[in-house]
């Protein structure tokens, strides 16, 4: 996932739940990157706006999914 990317929250993933986004909702990606701990490597994790006031920060890149635009 890329900078400016449109994602959703996976339907399996209980971030959702546990932070009252709706499923359905659309965010933006504001920032990815990696976190090195003890020489290995983590999963990229991306920082994603929702909205003016949710952003949510540090998330497993695995909890989203890209949105494709249809034309």
């Amino acid at each position: 996932m890329n900078v400016g990317q449109k994602v959703r929250i996976k339907p399996d993933s209980p971030l959702a739940r546990d932070l009252k986004i709706p499923r359905e909702a659309q965010g933006t990606v504001t920032c990815r990157y990696r976190v090195l701990k003890d020489g290995e490597d983590a999963p990229d994790r991306l920082d994603v706006r929702f909205g003016p006031q949710v952003v949510v920060w540090g998330v497993s890149e695995g909890a989203f999914e890209v949105i494709t635009e249809r034309r």
